[in-house]
């Protein structure tokens, strides 16, 4: 009676360990093919062989509040998403979101996404952006999303970021804004 209860609990803590040893397989495997490089500039996520690329993304400096039509006209900020390096077609979407420290209010901002000064650009209050995800009390707004085929280059797209008018001068003066891009990408293995 007592080998059968010795055998069975050895059995147990070798299904119980060859079950851990699994789960630590998957984890550092996927661990090792993903990976994420930002910098000022771009943002590159790489996981397996996709890899979308988000170039030519600088800070943008907000220097004083302006009507809808100057924020319109304002310098753009310039983003291509690639997804060259792999054999995978993928979608991506691009949200931004308030990093630590900012102060100034969300419904002060507006976003356009429309193209580079065109005629009939279009702006959006970010907090109005319904297009959202919800994070540990964070709200990431989306303003693009696309679909790329395998080692294809999207098309340039501006984006143009501003404090609308409205604000006033003291809460501007006082105030922080910290913006950060966020970047979610899915692979369509059809």
């Amino acid at each position: 009676m007592k080998v059968r209860d010795i055998i069975k609990k050895q059995t147990t803590i070798i299904a119980i360990a060859v079950v851990l040893v699994t789960i630590t397989v998957i984890g550092v495997s996927y661990a090792i093919f993903f990976n994420v490089n930002k910098n000022s500039t771009d943002q590159v996520i790489t996981a397996g062989t996709l890899q979308l690329t988000v170039s030519d993304f600088n800070v943008l400096t907000l220097r004083e509040p302006m009507s809808t039509e100057s924020g319109l006209k304002s310098q753009a900020v310039s983003y291509t998403v690639l997804n060259t390096n792999s054999n995978l077609p993928a979608t991506y979407s691009l949200y931004i979101y308030a990093g630590n420290g900012n102060t100034i209010p969300l419904s002060s901002i507006k976003v356009s996404t429309d193209g580079n000064a065109t005629s009939g650009s279009t702006s959006k209050v970010l907090s109005s952006i319904s297009e959202t995800i919800n994070e540990n009390g964070t709200t990431y707004y989306r303003i693009d999303t696309g679909s790329l085929n395998a080692g294809a280059t999207g098309t340039t797209k501006y984006l143009r970021i501003w404090i609308d008018e409205e604000l006033v001068a003291d809460e501007i003066n006082k105030g922080n804004l910290n913006l950060q891009l966020y970047v979610v990408s899915e692979v369509d293995e059809g």
